[in-house]
């Protein structure tokens, strides 16, 4: 977008509009579970939609001097956190007077009261899947209500029945909420403050329901773009990944509890529940590259919990693995939250355990270091009884549910009656609904347009002339079958049309659904940001193109492509599109692009998905663009940007890949060992894969065109030389040579010259967003901080100990626009040192 603020990741600047309805904060009436937000008792004022104005989060600073010389010195780390370089690398501090008061809290309470902070509702005969989204009261502290997650909060999990006004949608009773783009599209924006402002959005809507955990953010990195869960994360590069998720954590938690999730080596969908075990190369790999994002949220975002996984990692389920539950995610990485486990992820779920299996299981999370299990208290439910038969002591109760404790009260969430979490939201829930949203649903637009990716553009076809009288959007009409959240009419079949349909994402327990009457499809909002006098017509077929100036053709996947296994989804059957129709429907959205492609017009092909999709028609078109799942104001945002100019505003695209786009499925590392439930984890994910097997891909992550252009000058480093703590400015010259004005992400990539250890042969370690004026020159500066720059040492003589090591010697800098384009180049020398011995 054209309008940004000079001082790049300061407070992400919003849409000014005028929300509806708002209020007077509350008499509580609630989700199911109870006592929930606010009701409404008047008008929203009039207000610009701002977040944190005048909030510097210190990522990144920006001089309009381009001719200022940096004098390198020697750098080493000052002050209590010498870590904290913004608003997100603060970290957690249990604060003394919360810790006095679960203390007292837990030393009041009776077996039975400890037991119930651990578990979900009761399990019965019948099993737990109606009421799945909360923890029991006990008659003074209140029960953790739950809810999923990234994109929105969703308010279809647990509504049949209860909520007489709630809307049906595919036969479900929902309510509303704002719809974001999903995580790979932020991923793409790489916009801290503009994550830190989805994630504040999200968990205002939370407080403003009375919801007290967001089941968010996911942050398993795609080693793999068959992952039918891909939307759900920011991308496959560690570092970028843990930046972004710590951005939502520490805005999820101006108001309730944030949970980083999937803990760990979650990335294979195809039977999560059972089978899958992720078997990590060594240590390094597991700590390093599968778990250096979760390190980043507990020790950087002071994340409230961890939710441990379906899968196995190394053979042992991830709500019993001590190794990783304790040794690494409290012992090494230092969390002071609780964990809970995934919902029915504890094993037994298709075939219930006899009583004795049952307290065995129970025993084993508990000592691995489980501390809450859901939806249900399956195994926990026996909790109470091993403690009366003395196979458990009350002591062995007191610390996880202090954990959860901890957590309650440091949020605000503690009190049966009355409101929860730390500041009053400026949303109101009602009937079901989330109102009073309106600079939300600008946030949601915000975000749809800087995650859009240009990834080729011929000849200037985009933006769309001005000249231009009639355009065509054309789109498949592509059945699927689904089950959403494991509701509505029993996996029906649907369709998407893709010229018409709002594509917001997979309809698992990520699903959200917007007010319609403020969402916007594709048509629809090519249409709504047309020049006057434009003619916008849709359809199935290049017949309603025969006589357009302009096609857009708009294809992608649908619920059934990707998403959870639960709902009749799972992972890709392949990276082409319609991969999972009937035999006669496989080609369709291809045959349609090649058809509008013959006409010989002026056309862009607009993607929607989560991940890579195969391109056979891309040298027979001149224009594409990635859209992923934009949210609910997507076709808004699509619009905006395909014109570029719309009622004197100008928008260009900014986003960047945050994923390698291969050329074929033979690229990357197959997504499962053929034959067995153990797939090998290995050490080069993504674009490190990529660089290590000298494969060039179609698209590098960073990929994404403007309609400007921009160039590199005069790298220089703030420190000559580094030690503990040090933080070393990047400074770098970045201008816009074109003739619009646009947004560019910068990136900065360190390789090792005089290594020793297993490296990357190029590691991303630290990025910024920068906006120039046409001709524009500014000087930025990006922080690098030492401790990002270490590795996981094994042990020698234990290969599941080790310890974090940054190296001795010279780390090159190299800076530019995408992990293949690094112009400019730098070194410092960096004195190595050693943290500790991980257990």
């Amino acid at each position: 977008m054209s309008k940004k603020n000079a001082l790049i990741f300061a407070p992400a600047l919003l849409l000014a509009v005028a929300v509806a309805p708002a209020c007077t904060l509350p008499t509580p009436q609630g989700l199911a579970g109870g006592d929930g937000g606010a009701v409404n008792t008047g008008q929203c004022p009039v207000v610009a939609a701002t977040t944190d104005a005048g909030v510097d989060s210190g990522l990144v600073t920006v001089s309009a001097d381009p001719n200022t010389i940096v004098t390198p010195m020697s750098c080493a780390g000052t002050g209590a956190n010498p870590n904290a370089i913004d608003r997100y690398t603060q970290g957690y501090t249990p604060s003394p007077d919360v810790t006095q008061q679960v203390a007292k809290a837990i030393s009041s309470m009776s077996v039975h009261d400890l037991a119930l902070q651990m578990e979900g509702m009761p399990y019965n005969s019948t099993g737990q899947f109606s009421d799945t989204q909360r923890s029991q009261d006990t008659g003074s502290i209140r029960g953790f209500r739950y809810r999923d997650a990234s994109r929105g909060m969703n308010l279809g999990e647990d509504m049949n029945g209860a909520f007489p006004n709630a809307a049906t949608i595919n036969g479900s009773h929902v309510g509303y909420s704002t719809v974001f783009p999903v995580s790979m599209a932020r991923g793409a924006s790489f916009d801290l403050d503009l994550e830190y402002a989805i994630g504040e959005a999200i968990g205002d809507e939370m407080q403003a329901a009375s919801q007290t955990v967001l089941l968010a953010p996911c942050m398993n990195i795609l080693r793999n773009p068959l992952w039918g869960r891909a939307q759900e994360t920011y991308g496959e590069d560690s570092f970028h990944v843990g930046r972004m998720a710590s951005a939502m954590v520490v805005g999820v938690q101006q108001h309730i509890a944030a949970n980083a999730k999937h803990y760990m080596g979650y990335d294979i969908e195809n039977g999560r529940t059972a089978t899958n075990n992720a078997q990590m190369a060594d240590e390094q790999v597991l700590r390093e590259i599968y778990g250096r994002h979760f390190r980043m949220t507990v020790q950087d975002a002071g994340v409230a919990s961890v939710m441990a996984s379906y899968n196995e990692v190394d053979g042992i389920k991830s709500t019993e693995n001590g190794h990783t539950l304790t040794d690494v995610l409290r012992k090494d990485f230092g969390f002071k939250g609780f964990v809970l486990s995934d919902w029915w992820a504890m094993p037994g779920f298709t075939s219930i355990p006899d009583s004795s299996t049952l307290k065995t299981g129970a025993i084993k999370a508990l000592n691995a270091g489980l501390d809450v299990e859901l939806p249900w208290g399956l195994y926990y439910g026996q909790l109470e009884n091993l403690v009366n038969s003395g196979a458990l002591t009350r002591q062995d109760l007191q610390g996880p549910a202090t954990n959860v404790l901890m957590q309650k009260f440091r949020f605000n969430s503690q009190n049966i009656a009355g409101n929860v979490g730390l500041k009053a939201p400026v949303t109101i829930y009602e009937n079901s609904q989330i109102k009073c949203n309106g600079s939300h649903i600008a946030l949601a637009k915000q975000a749809a347009v800087e995650s859009m990716v240009l990834l080729k553009n011929d000849n200037g076809t985009l933006p769309i002339s001005p000249m231009v009288k009639k355009v065509a959007v054309l789109g498949a009409k592509v059945p699927y079958v689904s089950v959403d959240g494991g509701n509505g009419s029993n996996g029906a079949n649907r369709s998407v049309d893709f010229a018409t349909d709002l594509r917001t994402g997979d309809l698992g327990s990520s699903r959200a659904f917007s007010d319609p009457k403020d969402s916007v499809g594709p048509a629809a909002g090519i249409a709504l940001t047309a020049p006057a006098g434009v003619n916008v017509v849709s359809g199935n077929s290049v017949d309603v193109a025969s006589d357009a100036d302009f096609i857009v053709v708009v294809a992608g996947l649908t619920p059934q492509d990707e998403g959870e296994e639960y709902t009749k989804a799972g992972d890709r059957a392949s990276l082409a599109l319609d991969a999972k129709q009937a035999p006669a429907m496989q080609n369709v959205q291809n045959k349609l692009i090649t058809d509008a492609a013959a006409l010989g017009k002026p056309m862009v092909v607009v993607l929607e998905g989560g991940s890579v999709i195969d391109m056979p028609w891309l040298a027979q078109v001149p224009a594409v663009v990635m859209a992923w799942y934009p949210g609910q104001r997507g076709g808004e945002a699509m619009g905006d940007l395909l014109w570029g100019q719309v009622n004197g505003v100008s928008y260009n695209f900014s986003g960047k890949l945050p994923i390698t786009w291969g050329r074929q499925l033979s690229d990357y590392d197959p997504l499962t060992t053929s034959g067995t439930s153990t797939t090998v984890f290995n050490y080069y994910v993504g674009y490190r894969w990529f660089d290590h097997n000298n494969i060039a891909p179609l698209f590098p992550l960073g990929a994404g065109l403007s309609y400007t252009t921009f160039e590199y000058r005069k790298l220089q480093l703030g420190c000559s030389d580094m030690s503990q703590g040090a933080v070393l400015p990047i400074v770098v010259n970045v201008a816009n040579t074109g003739t619009v004005d646009g947004d560019e992400i910068v990136m900065a990539f360190v390789t090792f010259p005089q290594t020793t250890a297993r490296r990357g042969p190029r590691e991303l370690k630290a990025f910024g967003r920068v906006h120039l004026a046409a001709g524009e020159e500014k000087q930025v500066t990006i922080p690098l901080r030492l401790s990002d720059l270490d590795y996981f040492k094994i042990d020698a003589n234990d290969p599941s100990k080790g310890q974090w090591v940054v190296e001795d010697g010279p780390v090159q800098i190299m800076v530019g626009g995408s992990a293949t384009n690094l112009p400019l180049m730098a070194t410092v020398n960096v004195k190595g040192y050693t943290v500790g011995s991980s257990p």
